[in-house]
Formats: C-alpha cells, sequence, structure tokens
C-alpha cells in the first residue's frame, strides 16, 4: 500500500490537486490552481493557487457530497487573520456537476471525474482512520518528542434540510494562528516530521502538523516556501 498519494484533476482553465503526504497524518491537501496567461499552471509549492488542509471529518462531510446525501458542504478555516472558506456542492438539482470553490478559486468536475474523486477520498479516508489514528504507547512515546499536536483545532458542524438533502457546514479554529514562511528543502522524512534545511544552511526537525502550505518530498528538489507556525521557528531560535 502507498504511503503518498497526489492526484490532479485537470481542466482547460482550472486544475484541482488532492495530495495525502502520508497515511499515518490525519489530513490531506486540497489545491485549486488556475492557468496562466502564458499557458503554464500556478505551482502550489511556490505558494501560487490557494491549498488548504483538509481533517478526516472534513473529508467525512465531502463524501457525502459526492455520495449525493447532501446537498452542499461550506467548511470555514478560521486561522487569525486567514479566513479561508470551502465549498462543495451541486450545480442544480440534476446533480451532475460539482463545484468545489477553494476561497476565490472555482473547479467544476462532471463524470467520469466525480466518481475517480468519490473513489480517491473514500480510499483516503480508510486509509487514515487504519492508519493516522493508531500506534502503540512505545512509538507515540517517541513521536511526542518531535511532534507535539496539542495546538491543532477545534471543530463544529451545522446541519439544516435543504430540497431532501442536508447542507452541511463546518468551521475549524486554530489555536496556534501565528505563521511565517520560510524557504528550505527537506532532507529527511518521518511519519510525523521532516527534517528541513534552510537556505541559510541551518537544519531541524519540524513536525507536520505545523506545516500549512503544500511541499515536495523529493530530497533533490530545490529549496520550496514552507508557511509554518512562528513558535516552531521562535524554539529552534532561527534568525530571520
Amino acid at each position: 500500500m502507498a504511503d503518498f498519494h497526489t492526484k490532479t484533476f485537470y481542466g482547460q482553465k482550472s486544475s484541482i490537486i488532492i495530495t495525502s503526504p502520508a497515511k499515518t497524518v490525519p489530513y490531506i491537501f486540497i489545491s485549486c490552481i488556475n492557468r496562466k496567461d502564458d499557458g503554464t499552471w500556478e505551482i502550489p509549492s511556490k505558494s501560487e493557487g490557494k491549498t488548504v488542509k483538509i481533517s478526516i471529518e472534513e473529508i467525512i462531510c465531502f463524501l457525502e457530497v459526492l455520495r449525493r446525501k447532501s446537498a452542499n458542504w461550506r467548511g470555514y478555516h478560521v486561522f487569525k487573520e486567514r479566513k479561508t472558506e470551502i465549498y462543495v456542492g451541486w450545480e442544480d438539482e440534476s446533480r451532475q456537476v460539482l463545484k468545489i470553490k477553494i476561497g476565490n478559486y472555482t473547479k467544476k468536475l462532471r463524470f467520469p471525474n466525480i466518481n475517480f474523486m468519490t473513489l480517491l477520498l473514500e480510499h483516503l479516508l480508510q486509509e487514515k482512520i487504519e492508519f493516522a489514528t493508531s500506534g502503540t504507547f512505545e512509538s507515540k512515546e517517541k513521536e511526542e518528542k518531535v511532534d507535539e499536536e496539542t495546538e491543532y483545532s477545534l471543530f463544529s458542524e451545522h446541519i439544516t434540510a435543504r430540497d431532501g438533502l442536508q447542507v452541511v457546514e463546518t468551521t475549524e479554529y486554530g489555536v496556534s494562528v501565528d505563521t511565517v514562511e520560510v524557504k528550505a528543502k527537506v532532507k529527511v522524512e518521518s511519519p510525523k516530521a521532516l527534517l528541513i534545511i534552510l537556505d541559510t544552511g541551518e537544519e531541524f526537525w519540524i513536525p507536520k502538523s505545523t506545516i500549512h502550505s503544500l511541499y515536495v518530498l523529493d530530497k533533490k528538489a530545490k529549496y520550496q516556501n514552507f508557511v509554518v507556525d512562528k513558535w516552531i521557528i521562535e524554539r529552534n531560535k532561527i534568525i530571520r
């Protein structure tokens, strides 16, 4: 079974990317990108497009729409000054065209991509329930030295009825709200952390839960921009 998954659903002007960086983390990334005037696509690892982190609970809400059990799902990610709306819903009552909106980015999907996305998210959900919510006491004790996840988010949902199908709204509030951007490349990956090298030559471990941007795991990749929690930089006394 693969540990890393990524799939791009291309369109003429906009595309959507679903990425699972590891089966042991309880989230995926969803990115929306547009085609530029020169014909090239925006690159999420260069802080282009719009990328959000989707929790297990939100994957479930997403699937309820894909399975046509919900008319739409609207999620709000609130990290202090960074507020992003995520919308997934059917274009009309025929439920043949799916509309996905992340911030100001919009992508529409039709058959067979709708079926493909449903199967992919179902697989990722099962995978994360099995691997991201289990483990041994010994392994968790070791990982906590590197990855402390006590700063993660609160989750709430509100359900109403419309046209025979439910409408779901969720909100996630980030406790760790201050972020900074650093330029670095990945040296080593563990199930819950990355050893990164800054462009200044400094290197340190960073928990994956503190990363709020998409990243490339290829060790040969060039330096890329990471949006990370400010506290992890201050803890490592990195001079900026």
